[in-house]
């Protein structure tokens, strides 16, 4: 057995929504091939669980807190980690100025989940979870005119859980078709828009419904959506689900609607890919980076109802369409996001820069 690794994993700033859980999966993925792994953060993180992990809390007031760095680095001549992975650029940036201190010299990993990589760039080496992430931080570093040539970069993909359960690729697609979406909801989710399309598709005269499953600011706005388009028979919210309610939920689904406008890497496409469902998306950036055209799923027009609605109704009408789209989509979730697999593609790139 190859000799294990202490690691750091950690994140600063706001970490609310996907980043959190990707660094939980992450440290999951990391301890599953034998590496010791400490969750580190800020105080502002307190509230985010991490099951029945540990987690170290430092301080750290922005990208210039030099105080903090030094008391980071500190505590890192203590734990005497092999490598640091850094999911934010706060995080990035405490670690590489703590390295200025007590002559430390600890690879630091920046791990970027979002577009905005400009912080991140100081790092040793990336996990860039999209081709377009790491396309981003060649950019900033071009622009910057800072070499990251010989800095040891992989992309590697936020992870998924399969079911214990494979899907049923034999089933028969009934009527109603059932549409479902599973987000946060606000405004740049594009739920908005699925509703719009499913009122499109009742005025065709398509049996079609939708789940909503969900919370946030936008919630109040689209149930008076739902109403005013009287579509209180067609669409449902079933607020934040999980564990028996999310199997619940992708059991009754035809077909996972995705209408992001703005994220980068959805994760709810992966989600449903592991669970054996078509799914429809917009064709934004993100989006690009996992949905093959035709192949393991559809891409609408972004930000346009009309286009989304003609997606469905394509894919209503060609009931052996939706179990194709199902089954790569499931293929690709065995393949190339499932956690045995990111879990592999982690230990290689950490034991490269590993002290």
């Amino acid at each position: 057995m190859k000799n294990p690794f202490k690691i750091v994993n950690c994140v600063f700033g706001d970490a609310s929504g996907g980043r959190w859980q990707a660094m939980i999966n992450m440290s999951d993925a990391l301890e599953s091939c034998g590496h010791e792994v400490l969750i580190v953060t800020g105080s502002e993180n307190k509230k985010l669980k991490a099951g029945d992990k540990p987690v170290v809390f430092l301080s750290n007031s922005g990208f210039y807190d030099l105080f903090s760095a030094f008391k980071a680095s500190c505590w890192l001549r203590k734990v005497k980690p092999d490598v640091i992975i850094a999911h934010s650029g706060r995080a990035v940036c405490l670690f590489k100025n703590a390295m200025f201190f007590n002559n430390l010299n600890i690879p630091v990993i920046a791990v970027n989940h979002s577009h905005n990589v400009k912080r991140t760039i100081r790092a040793d080496g990336f996990i860039h979870i999209t081709p377009y992430v790491a396309q981003c931080v060649l950019e900033v570093a071009n622009k910057k005119k800072i070499d990251i040539s010989q800095r040891p970069e992989e992309v590697i993909s936020n992870l998924i859980y399969l079911p214990d359960e494979s899907p049923n690729f034999d089933r028969t697609i009934g009527s109603p078709i059932v549409c479902g979406i599973m987000t946060r909801l606000v405004a740049y989710k594009g739920t908005h828009l699925a509703i719009s399309a499913i009122h499109q598709l009742k005025q065709q005269g398509e049996n079609v419904q939708l789940l909503i499953a969900g919370e946030g600011e936008q919630k109040n706005e689209l149930i008076k959506q739902v109403k005013d388009l009287d579509l209180e028979g067609e669409v449902q919210f079933l607020g934040w689900i999980g564990g028996n309610e999310k199997k619940k939920f992708y059991q009754k689904i035809d077909i996972a609607l995705v209408p992001t406008m703005n994220d980068t890497q959805p994760l709810a496409i992966l989600d449903a890919f592991a669970w054996g469902k078509a799914v429809i998306a917009s064709d934004h950036i993100s989006v690009q980076q996992i949905i093959r055209h035709g192949e393991n799923g559809l891409m609408t027009t972004c930000g346009d109802a009309q286009n989304l609605a003609e997606n469905i109704r394509h894919v209503v009408k060609n009931n052996e369409l939706i179990l194709e789209l199902s089954k790569m989509g499931y293929e690709d979730a065995c393949f190339k996001y499932s956690f045995e697999h990111i879990s592999n593609l982690l230990d290689g790139f950490v034991r490269q820069l590993g002290n």
